[in-house]
């Protein structure tokens, strides 16, 4: 821990003036912290980034490459909304990104005896950045559904596949950009050259740019939130609008508008993000507070232990994102079974249902209306590769009105 050291090579100003001014006594004092502190450090990585990683981080990277693999198929196939999981594959791309950057930090604490505490911050670096990837992908799909439902003439119009494309591009220019400032500051304050050159250190250049950046991070955490609430807000008043729309007008057919916006696929997204994220954003507002330049210096050990276990929680969400869309995307589930050859019978458990149960209230609104009990029935078949789901009529009714029977199997292709 050569920052530590209270003297410096010639025409080199001190890493850091924490430890500058003090007597002979406390330097030899000092001597003996520097050798504790290192190897406080060095156990703090070898376990917190190092044994207790590797569980998470295997998992969590064989299942997202499993679930790009999964969502690119329903894709190509037309099953799901091209625009939104465009999205989601950003996010799940940044967490493999995130995962395989763990997995080296895990090979280097591991072999190393006395691993680097600077070699460990830059590769940390990429976890953090690839991270960061995440974050967009989550505050622009709440965005995009802001949108949606506050300006729906204009969606499609204004929200197009090119421009979801554009903001992919943007969010990995935040992973570039946050990478190359970090990188920057971290080399101007500990390379020697660039340190003399500069006079960095790390209470004033370093503490700046880690400060500058968990503000940002803050900014996009409760932003994310702040959509989605108003997600929330515009949904329930379309409801009402809706609602009282066809009680004036009972001869319309009344639509299920959850089906248009299934607001638990946006809640469980969000509700991810919101709970495993928060560790961090707690992590880095008691930063922000604090006063004093060297804290950190002085309660290095602990303070990379804190930031251990948050990274578990952010691994832990990546872990979790993907079986949470296994086992709730009817469409993302079939495709994943499809990868593997597994003819297995998936039942829908996401807004298919709901879209059985829109067709069953407008069957009973025709009833009402004076349509026979048994004219118009919906059926369930079961659903395997290359199936649909159909509403059937009855015979007599075909015959009369000359439609043929609707089938929902790509509903999202529009999108």
């Amino acid at each position: 821990m050569d920052h530590l050291n209270s003297t410096s090579p010639p025409g080199r100003s001190p890493i850091t003036a924490c430890f500058v001014n003090i007597t002979a006594a406390e330097k030899a004092e000092l001597i003996l912290l520097q050798e504790k502190l290192q190897h406080r450090a060095s156990a703090v990585f070898k376990l917190y980034y190092g044994y207790l990683v590797i569980p998470f981080a295997v998992i969590a990277l064989i299942l997202n490459i499993i679930f790009v693999m999964a969502v690119c198929s329903a894709i190509k196939k037309h099953r799901v909304s091209r625009k939104c999981y465009v999205l989601i594959i950003n996010r799940a791309v940044g967490d493999i990104i995130a995962t395989v950057a763990a997995m080296v930090t895990v090979t280097y604490v591991l072999v190393k005896v006395e691993p680097n505490r600077d070699l460990v911050q830059v590769m940390d670096t990429f976890f953090i950045a690839s991270f960061w990837s995440a974050l967009i992908s989550y505050t622009a799909l709440s965005s995009l559904k802001l949108y949606a439902v506050a300006r729906p003439f204009n969606y499609r119009k204004t929200v197009t596949m090119k421009r979801c494309l554009y903001l992919v591009v943007i969010s990995w220019v935040f992973f570039a950009f946050v990478l190359v400032y970090t990188l920057g500051i971290t080399a101007l304050t500990k390379i020697p050259a660039l340190q003399a050159w500069s006079g960095c250190r790390l209470e004033t250049c370093l503490r700046t740019m880690y400060r500058t950046r968990n503000t940002f991070m803050t900014f996009i955490y409760f932003f994310t939130i702040i959509c989605f609430i108003g997600t929330v807000f515009f949904v329930h008043r379309a409801r009402k609008f809706v609602s009282s729309f066809h009680q004036k007008d009972s001869t319309a057919r009344p639509r299920i508008l959850r089906n248009r916006f299934p607001m638990w696929k946006l809640a469980l997204n969000v509700g991810t993000f919101a709970i495993f994220h928060i560790f961090y954003v707690i992590w880095a507002l008691g930063l922000l507070t604090i006063t004093d330049l060297c804290f950190f210096q002085r309660n290095y050990p602990a303070m990379m232990r804190l930031l251990g276990l948050v990274r578990l929680s952010l691994l832990t969400r990546m872990l979790l994102d993907p079986i949470l869309s296994f086992v709730t995307d009817f469409q993302i589930k079939r495709s994943m079974l499809s990868l593997f050859n597994i003819n297995a019978t998936v039942q829908p458990f996401d807004s298919r249902k709901q879209f059985a149960m829109s067709t069953s209230e407008t069957n009973s609104s025709d009833n009402a209306s004076g349509t026979p009990a048994g004219a118009d029935k919906t059926k369930t078949t079961t659903i395997s590769e290359g199936t649909t789901i159909r509403r059937k009529n009855s015979a007599s009714k075909e015959s009369e009105s000359g439609e043929p029977p609707v089938s929902v199997d790509k509903s999202n292709d529009a999108d």
